[in-house]
């Protein structure tokens, strides 16, 4: 086991039960990158249903998905590979403990987290780069969804399925956006070598749980 700064580990037991991580710890909230991943591979394969008549781009659409089909299914071992090893906080007293996996790693002080907080500049960047190309996405896929219920094509149902994909696609990007720059807090926390690169987002309300746990607010 390594600790950071002073060394001590007395305070912090070696694994955390179940009861321990529920009342007590602080579990890092997961971004949902690898679940957009699945989200693409489906819309690519929707796609080439439309497109299976026309050979060429059928067989480029083919080869686009299967390499979207490799990618997520890497993503689900690599979802179900950080749910098991998720971060959780530990703190007693002064000091944090980090567990991964509900193993003890290491501890750091709460002076040792940065926060990263968005200026008002930073929020209109998330705004316009990220948030509203979602809106509009969804805005001009509701409005081809509509014309197309109104002048059906020869696969009207594929044509729906594929355009509602894209909607739903379009809808999680937004909330996963909004999530993970705007609803969870954002971290830098101190690695094993003690120096802030380790990434981490929480939920406000484990947030307020750490900070009631005889910890100053993090500012």
């Amino acid at each position: 086991m390594k600790t950071l700064s002073t060394g001590r580990t007395l305070d912090f037991p070696p694994q955390l039960s179940r009861s321990q991580i529920e009342a007590f710890g602080v579990p890092e909230s997961l971004t949902w990158g690898p679940q957009a991943l699945w989200l693409l591979c489906g819309l690519i394969w929707n796609f080439w249903l439309l497109v299976r008549d026309i050979p060429e781009l059928a067989r480029n659409t083919a080869l686009v998905g299967a390499g979207a089909t490799l990618t997520a299914a890497l993503a689900v071992a690599y979802q179900m590979r950080r749910r098991r090893r998720r971060t959780i906080l530990y703190p007693t007293g002064e000091r944090i403990g980090l567990y991964r996996g509900e193993l003890f790693q290491y501890s750091f002080t709460q002076a040792e987290m940065l926060r990263v907080r968005l200026d008002f500049f930073g929020w209109i960047m998330v705004v316009a780069k990220l948030l509203l190309p979602m809106v509009m996405l969804m805005a001009i896929v509701g409005v081809v969804m509509w014309d197309g219920l109104r002048q059906a094509g020869p696969h009207p149902w594929q044509d729906m399925t594929l355009f509602v994909y894209l909607m739903m696609f379009a809808l999680f990007g937004f909330v996963a956006l909004y999530r993970s720059h705007i609803r969870l807090a954002h971290f830098w926390i101190p690695d094993g070598k003690g120096k802030p690169n380790k990434e981490l987002y929480l939920h406000p309300r484990e947030l307020r749980k750490l900070e009631q746990r005889d910890v100053r607010a993090i500012g």
